[in-house]
């Protein structure tokens, strides 16, 4: 590579007065956002050329000191991290060139960690698939020897290189890293969400974490998260700096970043920046402006911040092409010929509550937009166009996702319930409800009566229901009823009493003189089984300490099985507010390997 000789002079410079400035990017759990980790990066002096680090390390390439380069950045990142005295791990980014080199098998990495006091089994070393490497067995075997030192092997930009899968299948890393090419725009490309798919799906079957690079939008994040990944860093949750970044901090951004998202189901998705004309401003002036834009419909005619009225372009333009229309209104104030009485609603109303409002309105049976306001103040236009198509969508998913024996609505409905709760910081319970000794009965009684009991369950919890309770269908004989605390108690002892009352309906004679059947287990023996009965477990999740509908999930499924431990018909508050958090395999240290 040919690097200039003004480059290597400064590059002396550099490694003598060991003028590099490590700084540290944070690495969080996604599920919680907790700061597991900092990845060391380097910088060199703001005032060289040789300032950006890849011009840095290309620079050391070609003037043939990558060797001294690495050493000197690993030996100042070693020193920070240990200064700072934090509880995570420490990622370093070693050139797998260098591997095949001088510190292997000198172990000079393990020297500089025991002179700063720390184990290896804190540090992760990052190898970059970026450099290729011609003698591939040499670098496993390297690798190897980091590994029976203590430390874990995490491989670097996963996807950008020249081997993809062949270096991770025979590096067989603790830790794959997706390259931040393919977490780019992840909510809008299907290719790139299939690639995180399976590279998550190869990674959970081999037991290594994944960490999702370069997040720099909560859409991503949020992808990030369903998508599986375990880890994420990003300018999104912490840009690499000197000092390290506060792990209280980035927990908080986290939270706030991951519960940004404006509903779908709220009218502000729908939400059009229209600038707004004042009732003083003249006819002609306002069709100035619709001249001037062809796609602009209709104008919101607003004072002191407040909507007064609505002009229609179509209404302009029949009222200007009438006889003598021109002379008869141009200069006429909007005031004088405004709809003074437009559809107005709040950004936080539902959708269906603002088409109930559009298709009651008589006054604007032609008008194709409404007015969308912030506590009385005008922010938008909204397309009535736009809310019937977002709402055929929305039937049409809740259609897809249901069940298709009771029609209630499936996991991914039951999910996005549950977030919009904890976007809200809403007080709510979930009550998770499972029959007990269901397939036992299924396998005595046939598939037909096994279906009609199901029934009978989604049956007894929509006729209790308010209008603002929730029941979903997950599978099964698996129910969730999503309410406000108190009713959602009140109703689940109702509908389990009910059951226990019914239930009686859907057995033979004989068996309820016997009160239960007998019949194969699991394990194919001979047992006796009691009447059908649900198990209720009610948790009430606190949105400080659940991020995702995966805590709440995992804190109703807990409840559940506490009311099924208990046995019968029985229904179980839990106590708990939040789930217990597991630390994910990155901080087990070598032993994962």
């Amino acid at each position: 590579m040919a690097v200039s000789e003004l480059c290597c002079t400064e590059l002396d410079k550099i490694l003598h007065k060991r003028a590099l400035q490590p700084v540290f990017q944070p690495i969080l759990n996604l599920q919680d956002g907790t700061v597991i980790a900092y990845e060391a990066l380097i910088r060199g002096p703001s005032d060289s050329p040789l300032h950006s680090p890849l011009q840095l390390f290309k620079t050391a390439l070609g003037c043939g000191q990558l060797e001294q380069l690495e050493m000197l950045c690993r030996e100042l990142s070693i020193e920070s991290f240990a200064k700072a005295e934090l509880n995570s791990k420490l990622f370093l980014n070693v050139n797998p060139l260098i591997l095949l080199t001088a510190d292997h098998p000198s172990g000079l990495t393990k020297q500089l960690l025991k002179a700063a006091q720390i184990d290896p089994s804190e540090v992760v070393i990052e190898i970059s698939e970026q450099y290729q490497v011609e003698d591939a067995g040499l670098l496993v075997k390297a690798v190897q020897h980091y590994r029976e030192l203590g430390f874990q092997i995490a491989i670097d930009d996963l996807g950008s290189g020249f081997s993809g899968l062949k270096l991770w299948s025979e590096l067989q890393p603790d830790i794959v890293k997706i390259d931040r090419h393919f977490i780019s725009e992840l909510d809008k490309d299907l290719t790139k969400q299939a690639f995180v798919r399976n590279i998550v799906s190869l990674a959970k079957a081999i037991g290594a974490t994944v960490v999702a690079e370069g997040i720099e939008t909560a859409e991503e994040l949020r992808w990030c998260r369903e998508l599986g990944a375990d880890l994420g860093q990003g300018y999104l949750l912490g840009r690499p700096q000197a000092s390290f970044a506060d792990p209280q901090r980035c927990r908080t951004l986290f939270s706030t970043e991951l519960h940004s998202e404006i509903s779908s189901e709220q009218v502000e998705a729908l939400l059009l920046e229209v600038a707004a004309v004042s009732p003083q401003q003249t006819v002609a002036q306002a069709a100035a402006l619709f001249q001037s834009d062809s796609q602009l419909q209709s104008l919101p005619v607003v004072e002191q911040g407040r909507p007064v009225g609505l002009i229609c372009r179509t209404d302009l333009q029949a009222l200007l092409a009438q006889p003598f229309g021109r002379a008869l209104y141009e200069k006429k104030s909007l005031a004088s010929v405004m709809n003074r009485q437009p559809v107005v609603v709040e950004i936080s109303a539902t959708l269906e509550e603002v088409s109930q409002r559009v298709a009651d309105d008589e006054h604007n049976a032609a008008s194709w937009f409404f007015i969308i306001c912030r506590q009385g103040e005008y922010r938008g236009l909204g397309s009535v166009r736009a809310l019937l198509k977002q709402i055929s969508e929305r039937k049409l998913q809740l259609a897809r996702y249901a069940n298709p024996l009771t029609l209630l609505p499936g996991n991914v409905p039951i999910y996005q319930r549950i977030d919009k709760l904890l976007r809200q910081k809403a007080n709510f319970a979930v009550a998770y409800l499972d029959l007990n000794h269901f397939k036992p009965y299924n396998d005595i009684y046939g598939y037909s009566k096994g279906d009609a009991v199901l029934l009978l369950v989604a049956e007894l919890l929509q006729q209790h229901i308010s209008s603002q309770s929730f029941v979903g269908h997950i599978g099964g004989d698996d129910f969730v009823l999503i309410a406000e605390p108190d009713e959602c108690e009140t109703l689940c002892r109702q509908v389990v009493q009910l059951f226990a009352k019914r239930i009686a309906l859907y057995y033979r004679q004989e068996d309820l003189r016997l009160g239960g059947i007998t019949a194969l287990s699991r394990n194919g023996d001979s047992r006796f089984y009691p009447l059908l009965s649900l198990a209720v477990g009610i948790a009430l999740p606190d949105p400080a300490q659940c991020f995702s509908h995966h805590d709440v999930a995992a804190l109703s499924a807990a409840a559940k099985q506490e009311a099924k431990r208990l046995g019968g018909n029985t229904v179980f508050i839990s106590r708990r507010r939040g789930p217990e958090r597991q630390h994910i395999n990155v901080l087990a240290g070598p032993s994962v390997a």
